[in-house]
């Protein structure tokens, strides 16, 4: 689909087209819909609200203007598929079995996801963008070195998820599993063929997310939708960035104190991610125009957030899969007029779990007995003010692809409060940080001997926290047996997968 052709729809309000699940709901009442937003690899400290310095934000800022600001949102194990395994199951990694990237999701050992809830309900559910929860390219991959590839790996196109329960209750669909085609962007609908856009792959997304509320709202139906761009995430190069947007970005960026000298990020590439968030901001102020335009705002609970950070060079490393606050700490803003308070900020403690539990308590259904995670909407609404002292947080194979142990990227596990950083590494060294006097994570308080009663309180937090998780902190070879040769999950730390 061409940039006139999206144009038109959004224009003509995607008059005669079909979207599956956006038949009519009568003369009922529709409970809030649902707009939930998240760029890959965000991190919360690049943007206005949360101090950004090299660059504005202003439509994420116009959001949280009219919203509630979280302080505390973290990515508890930043990596993009457990990420987005726990936003649709609402459980832990160890729970849902989705531990680490391109493993396919299981409807059987998750029934009741984020979106099958919704559609439960009467929801048109649709889903835009990067899902990364199938094993795509890497079905021909083994989990671990050492064992036979798929046998179905000369099958059809893996990038391809069909119609299904392997979508978790995703009706309309608009997607790809991954890809780097941020400029000649393709995704899929109902068939394994490739459709093609020739607008950036952000661009792309706005448009066909406008056309699918713009079909519900004339159908008079309420809808669960989720859109996910690629961008901000690497590769962090002029081909990949949006047209026109380094333009805006200063040549001289600003680097954190937790920069070393021998930076291996590039101020080229610093520049090139924040071109990405400059579109990523245009797209979201695009979505909250419409929702203004066609009369949804009042009744539209908007969430924008990301699954992730991105290191930039931070600590001497890039990417993610960390525990220091560029790889945990994301965004958070929700949105909903009159029910949720403009301009709020607060402090509780989020995880990619809580969604799940928390939009189901915003729009009154029922939260399924399996969810790990916690029910926040009594917060936002500021009907409440108690929450959670702590998070676990956790990094399950040191690969992001297959089970390994000991690369760049070693195991741990840790608490996350409002006031410190706790680690344990595989390895045994520990790391402790007061992020409310060290936002930067310079000083280890417990290499450094500092506050013992705060490590000793967070050691046996971890422990019961652990324990809740049902997680031994086993090393990622540890996890072999619990997918096929497939890709396919057989077992958690609950058990075998069901059937």
């Amino acid at each position: 689909m061409d940039r006139r052709t999206f144009l038109q729809l959004a224009a003509a309000g995607t008059a005669g087209m079909a979207l599956p699940g956006c038949g009519g709901m009568g003369t009922r009442q529709p409970p809030p819909n649902v707009l939930f937003v998240f760029p890959d690899q965000l991190r919360a400290n690049v943007c206005s609200i949360y101090g950004g310095h090299n660059l504005a934000t202003p439509n994420i800022d116009r959001l949280a203007s009219e919203g509630v600001v979280f302080t505390n949102s973290v990515s508890t194990c930043p990596l993009c598929t457990p990420y987005r395994g726990m936003l649709q199951t609402g459980r832990f990694p160890t729970h849902s079995g989705v531990l680490m990237n391109f493993v396919e999701a299981s409807p059987a050992q998750n029934p009741h996801c984020l979106a099958d809830v919704f559609a439960a309900a009467g929801y048109a559910t649709g889903y835009i963008g990067k899902w990364h929860l199938a094993a795509g390219l890497h079905k021909d991959n083994p989990v671990s070195r050492g064992r036979p590839a798929c046998p179905e790996a000369a099958g059809p196109d893996h990038a391809f998820v069909p119609p299904g329960p392997q979508r978790l209750g995703y009706q309309h669909w608009q997607a790809y599993n991954f890809h780097y085609a941020y400029q000649d962007y393709w995704y899929y609908e109902d068939e394994p063929e490739k459709r093609y856009s020739d607008l950036y792959e952000a661009d792309t997304q706005s448009y066909q997310a406008i056309a699918f509320m713009e079909r519900c709202r004339q159908a008079s139906r309420p809808f669960l939708l989720t859109v996910a761009p690629h961008p901000p995430h690497p590769p962090f190069t002029s081909e990949y960035t949006p047209p026109g947007y380094l333009d805006g970005v200063p040549q001289d960026v600003w680097w954190p104190p937790n920069v070393p000298a021998e930076n291996p990020c590039t101020d080229e590439e610093m520049r090139c991610y924040l071109a990405m968030i400059r579109n990523a901001d245009d797209n979201l102020g695009r979505l909250l125009d419409y929702l203004e335009r066609s009369g949804l705002a009042r009744d539209t609970i908007v969430v924008f957030t990301s699954d992730h950070g991105e290191m930039l060079g931070s600590h001497g490393r890039i990417q993610k899969m960390v525990p220091y606050a560029e790889s945990i700490d994301v965004p958070l803003v929700m949105r909903w007029p009159g029910r949720i308070v403009s301009g709020a900020r607060v402090d509780a403690l989020q995880t990619p779990m809580d969604h799940l539990p928390t939009l189901c308590g915003l729009a009154g259904l029922p939260i399924p007995s399996e969810v790990d995670g916690v029910d926040l909407s009594r917060i936002v609404t500021r009907e409440d003010s108690q929450s959670r002292d702590a998070v676990l947080i956790g990094q399950y194979s040191s690969a992001e692809a297959w089970f390994d142990t000991g690369t760049f990227w070693p195991e741990w596990r840790g608490v996350r409060t409002k006031q410190y950083t706790y680690v344990r590494w595989l390895a045994g060294a520990e790391e402790l940080y007061d992020n409310l006097a060290d936002p930067y994570q310079i000083s280890n308080l417990a290499a450094d001997g500092a506050e013992p009663e705060a490590l000793l309180a967070l050691r046996g937090r971890l422990s019961d926290l652990l324990a809740a998780a049902h997680d031994d902190f086993r090393p990622g070879t540890g996890y072999n047996d619990w997918y096929d040769d497939c890709r396919i999950l057989v077992q958690t730390a609950l058990g075998p997968v069901p059937g």
